[in-house]
């Protein structure tokens, strides 16, 4: 009887033990660090094998990143994987699709086992505003649909959020910056879509757009509208021109998308080589913020990394990289509730005003 009472006080205190271990892991869960921050295009945790793991909501909470749009890539059988970024097969009719499925269940998986909340609806993106993280599924292009539009409804219930139109492959819906253009404009299918992501509260994101396509989307819907991910040149580039320029956003139509409410992310790639690019350090990524700002304003600029999708060279390898960015602008007097807006509230707005504008089908 001794013994039992014995084991069963061991067993007591070890259950105790565990339970407080339990609760100090959850509280150390609860702490985030401050100030929090959005990315408007990563894809943390979804290319580069990691010798030790990772354990994504960590990552976040250690460096207050709380709404992050992580960007499913559904071209990426496609495009080649070495050198300028081309598209070197042509997908056979539903391959897009099949795939994406895939690519979406996957990521799901890896966000269940992360134990990361998704952003759904517009009290989720309050909860990353007071420091909840979540990630913000989104699509880096909708070649997925494959001209049925009946298919984004579909990701809107996987839980995409968060649409670009175009990246590297030919597309019905318009032309890319990196190929000559095809349509010459944002087709009929093209605006169907831009129509269909107002109607389902998706923010719509410009990037990799020519300047058609981008006046195409404007005019197809008034909502507020991305450029998620590269950098602000004064006029643009052309097909023909090496990737950084064919991939900047010309001025005049940076100023287009702030002046209907929306943002302009800056991407973390690395050159050194072009001393007309400016983001070729930590450094160099603040001082091109606050060029950003002031070229279309504080109130319309953001950070869009493109995390492990700029190769082979980058200036932030992960977001311990981005906080370093964040406390060097933090040093420069800027006012609390500019630099919370290029951090977190510009994106935040943003999407929360998609979200609220959706229609009842």
């Amino acid at each position: 009887m001794e013994k039992t009472e014995i084991n069963r006080r061991q067993v007591a205190l070890l259950g105790a033990a565990a339970l407080a271990g339990l609760a100090s892991h959850a509280g150390a869960q609860t702490t985030v660090r401050k100030p929090y921050v959005a990315d408007m295009h990563s894809h943390y945790g979804m290319f580069l094998p990691r010798l030790f793991g990772l354990d994504l909501d960590k990552h976040m909470r250690e460096n207050g990143i709380t709404l992050l749009a992580w960007a499913v890539v559904d071209d990426r059988k496609w495009i080649s994987a070495s050198g300028r970024l081309v598209q070197v097969e042509e997908p056979k009719p539903g391959a897009i699709w099949v795939y994406w499925q895939d690519l979406v269940k996957d990521y799901e998986a890896r966000l269940a086992q992360w134990k990361v909340a998704k952003a759904l609806t517009t009290a989720d993106v309050d909860g990353a505003l007071a420091g909840e993280p979540r990630v913000l599924l989104a699509c880096e292009s909708a070649n997925f649909i494959e001209g049925d539009i009946a298919r984004l409804a579909q990701a809107h219930a996987m839980g995409v959020r968060h649409m670009q139109l175009v990246h590297y492959i030919r597309t019905p819906l318009g032309d890319h910056q990196t190929a000559a253009p095809q349509h010459g404009r944002l087709t009929p299918l093209g605006a169907q879509v831009v129509a269909e992501c107002a109607r389902l509260g998706m923010v719509v994101d410009l990037a990799h757009g020519t300047g058609s396509l981008v006046d195409g989307a404007m005019d197809a819907s008034p909502a507020a509208m991305v450029w998620s991910h590269s950098w602000i040149s004064p006029v643009g580039g052309t097909p023909s021109d090496v990737g950084y320029m064919a991939r900047s956003l010309p001025l005049a139509l940076a100023r287009k998308i702030a002046a209907r409410g929306g943002a302009i992310g800056l991407w973390c790639l690395r050159l050194g080589s072009d001393p007309g690019y400016p983001v070729n350090s930590k450094a160099g990524y603040a001082d091109e913020i606050m060029r950003m700002c002031d070229l279309v304003g504080p109130e319309h600029v953001a950070f869009g990394t493109d995390m492990e999708g700029v190769w082979p060279n980058r200036m932030l390898n992960d977001y311990a990289d981005l906080r370093d960015v964040i406390d060097n602008l933090g040093k420069r007097g800027i006012g609390d509730a500019v630099l919370n807006n290029i951090f977190i509230g510009n994106y935040a707005r943003i999407v929360k005003s998609a979200m609220a504008g959706a229609k009842a089908a």
